[in-house]
């Protein structure tokens, strides 16, 4: 009944970590709202 008890506790914490790390919300497509705009960027909006 221990174990049982053991492994279930285990379980739980291994699967409460994985939604944490799963569902972060970074997409590591976009750009960085904090980064400064390229001058390339720049140059296409003028044209």
């Amino acid at each position: 009944m221990k174990i049982e008890k053991g492994i279930f506790a285990l379980t739980s914490v291994l699967f409460s970590v994985g939604l944490l790390v799963g569902c972060n919300g970074v997409d590591e497509d976009e750009p960085d709202p904090t980064e400064e705009p390229s001058e390339q960027r720049q140059d296409e909006n003028n044209n």
